[in-house]
């Protein structure tokens, strides 16, 4: 290693992760703010409005804008923290989102709806709550740094049937230089057959647009296998399988755009044998 690239990785190493540490700042006090603004703006209407001291009732378009106006910040709030925080990382916080903007939600929707004396209020704000609920289990369920390829059932294995194979992204724990860059495991079906499932990490240096991630199956898998691969959430990258063999395969990953700066991108894979696809 050269004393020039020594030094451009001590000067710029530490800059790097504080604007990461700030723009994860950022996030959290925007989303903590907007979600108490939020609920407290709702609370005060619908508090007003059991007491007698709020009784006219919005016109529909303004109502429609207030509604959509609600909705789509709830909305900037989960996806930006998504975006920043993936899933697992903080349970607790990850619940206080989800729910804090389904809560101002219904605040909205309560104070500015009640006492229903026109249903058409009702009719734009009851669409919107019914689809937060999934929208808010979608929050919770997507953005996770793990597997999200289905496993199917003929390779549920026993009782546990479980529907997803997912693993945490690498992290180092140890607190030293090194760093987890890929990590497989093998799930074995009723027919010993065994499916690869792996996630791991494609690195780009500053100007890099297209990178080559070889990965190794060892022992071998028994056939030729089908393999699905695909970036986490947040990437915005493609990935492509340009050799897939028994004993391993080769991807290559493209940003959408150069890289400006060292960075990575976490991918998730799956290698299944199909001996009657491939033969064997």
């Amino acid at each position: 290693m050269s004393i020039a690239h020594s030094l451009k990785t001590i000067s710029f190493a530490p800059l790097k992760h504080q604007r990461r540490f700030f723009s994860r700042t950022a996030v959290k006090i925007i989303a903590v703010v907007l979600l108490v603004i939020l609920n407290c703006i709702g609370s005060l209407i619908v508090a007003r409005r059991f007491v007698g001291a709020l009784s006219q009732s919005l016109s529909g378009d303004i109502m429609l804008l207030t509604a959509l106006g609600v909705l789509s910040v709830a909305s900037f709030v989960r996806l930006a923290w998504r975006r920043f925080f993936p899933l697992g990382e903080s349970p607790a916080a990850d619940w206080a989102v989800g729910y804090g903007s389904s809560l101002a939600l219904g605040l909205w929707a309560l104070g500015l709806c009640y006492p229903a004396y026109n249903s058409s209020d009702w009719l734009i704000w009851l669409p919107m709550l019914v689809a937060d609920q999934f929208w808010r289990q979608t929050f919770f369920d997507a953005g996770t740094p793990g597997l999200r390829l289905v496993v199917p059932e003929q390779e549920m294995l026993g009782e546990e049937k479980f529907e997803y194979a997912r693993l945490r992204r690498p992290t180092n724990q140890s607190g030293s230089d090194e760093q987890i860059v890929q990590q497989l495991f093998r799930v074995r079906d009723a027919g010993g057959g065994e499916t690869v499932y792996g996630t791991f990490r494609a690195d780009f240096s500053a100007g890099q647009r297209t990178a080559t991630v070889h990965v190794s199956f060892c022992p071998p898998l028994d056939h030729l296998p089908d393999i699905e691969a695909e970036a986490l959430p947040g990437y915005e990258a493609s990935v492509k399988v340009v050799q897939a063999f028994a004993h391993g395969t080769r991807l290559d990953v493209r940003n959408a755009t150069c890289a400006t700066e060292d960075c990575y991108v976490w991918i998730d894979l799956a290698a299944r044998p199909v001996p009657t696809k491939h033969g064997s």
